[in-house]
């Protein structure tokens, strides 16, 4: 009896598992447009670390780390950054800074940054969707 009751223990546990694996949501990355303000093209590369929010669950907050790197010959001021996804709202991702702007990027020099990303819903669309993407955006002023 004993062997049994550890036997399905073990059974109900592989389970659990199975359906917490089944209910992990995979993101990749893109760069954004650029927001930035002037004159002269900006040329910014704005680069999610999408990989950060790889096996999120609904409820959960994870930070993403975000690569900017200023092309341009001389200094960008970046005045915010954000991300979007292209889930059409099912997933209710929400975004938030974790660093203050603005700050300043030298010319041909590449800066971290990072938001803090919350899923919101576990809807059925969003579950194994291995077309769910995130862009990320700087925004800010060349001189």
């Amino acid at each position: 009896m004993k062997k049994l009751f550890v036997l399905g223990v073990v059974v109900v546990a592989l389970l659990g598992a199975g359906l917490i694996a089944y209910a992990v949501y995979d993101i990749t990355g893109s760069s954004g447009a650029e927001g930035f303000q002037s004159g002269t093209a900006a040329d910014l590369a704005v680069d999610p670390q999408s990989e950060d929010l790889w096996g999120i669950l609904p409820g959960e907050t994870r930070w993403m780390d975000v690569l900017i790197t200023n092309n341009n010959g001389g200094q960008a001021t970046v005045t915010g950054l954000t991300a979007t996804f292209n889930d059409g709202g099912v997933c209710a991702f929400s975004v938030a800074p974790v660093s203050g702007y603005s700050y300043a990027i030298g010319g041909h020099a590449s800066v971290w940054d990072a938001l803090n990303v919350t899923m919101g819903n576990a809807a059925p669309e969003c579950e194994g969707n291995s077309a769910l993407t995130v862009t990320a955006t700087a925004t800010g002023t060349l001189p």
